[in-house]
C-alpha cells in the first residue's frame, strides 16, 4: 500500500509561517538545481521492501548500531563511522560533518541531498565532492524529489515510507535535547525538533511499519 503524504502540506504551510520560509525562495532553489546530475533509481532499490534502521543525531554513543540497511540523518553518520558501520543512505542538508559525508560517499554510501532556501550556496559548494544520488526540495519540481518532512530525520522517515520499506526501526531520536551528533545546528533547533516529533507521530498514526 502506498504511503499517503497528502496530509503533509498542511504541516508544511504551518512550518513555513512559523519559521518565515518563503515559497518563492524555494521555487528559485528548484530552478537553480535544474540540470544537476543524479542517479535516483538506486534509492528505491535501497529501500523498497527492506527492513531499515534509521539513526538520528540523538543517539547515545553506548548504543550499538546494526550493520545493515542503515539510513542516517546527517550528523548521525559520525556515530555510525565510530562503530565502523557504513550506512546504505545518508540524508543531509549539509549542516552535519561534510568530511564524513564525502568519505562515506566514496566508500559506497548513497547520498540524498536536500536543497532549500538557506543552504543553496553549500549545495553548489560541495556538490561535486558529495556527488549525491538524489536531490530533494521542499516542494515538488521536475528536477527533484519531494517526499515531505522537515528535519533530516523525519524527512528520511517519510522518504522510506513513501518508497515502500517493509519496516523502519528508529534509533537516536530525542526531541527534548540537541544530540551530540547534530553538527552545525540552528539556534531554533529545539523548535525544529518539536516539529520532528509531531511529524513522526503523524507518520505512526498512518502506518504500522515504524518501530520505536
Amino acid at each position: 500500500m502506498t504511503f499517503d503524504t497528502g496530509w503533509w502540506w498542511k504541516f508544511q504551510e504551518e512550518i513555513s509561517v512559523q519559521f518565515g520560509f518563503s515559497k518563492d525562495r524555494e521555487d528559485v532553489v528548484s530552478r537553480l538545481i535544474t540540470g544537476l546530475k543524479q542517479n535516483n533509481s538506486s534509492i528505491r532499490d535501497s529501500i523498497e521492501k527492506k527492513d531499515l534502521v534509521l539513526v538520528g543525531a540523538g543517539l547515545q554513543s553506548s548504543i550499538e548500531i546494526p550493520s545493515s540497511n542503515v539510513i542516517v540523518a546527517d550528523g548521525a553518520l559520525r556515530a555510525c563511522l565510530e562503530q565502523d558501520i557504513l550506512p546504505s543512505l545518508i540524508v543531509t542538508d549539509l549542516d552535519g560533518y561534510i568530511s564524513d559525508i564525502s568519505w562515506a560517499r566514496k566508500k559506497g554510501s548513497k547520498v540524498i541531498l536536500h536543497a532549500h532556501g538557506d543552504n543553496i550556496a553549500r549545495v553548489f559548494q560541495y556538490f561535486e565532492d558529495i556527488n549525491p544520488n538524489c536531490i530533494t526540495t521542499t516542494y515538488p519540481s521536475d528536477s527533484s524529489n519531494c517526499w515531505g518532512g522537515f528535519t533530516d530525520g523525519d524527512r528520511a522517515l517519510m522518504m522510506s515510507l513513501s518508497l515502500n520499506c517493509n519496516t523502519i526501526r528508529m534509533m537516536g531520536f530525542d526531541y527534548s535535547m540537541i544530540g551530540d551528533y547534530s553538527g552545525d545546528y540552528s539556534p531554533r533547533k529545539l523548535e525544529k525538533l518539536a516539529w520532528a516529533q509531531k511529524i513522526v507521530e503523524a507518520c505512526i498514526e498512518r502506518t504500522n511499519k515504524i518501530i520505536i
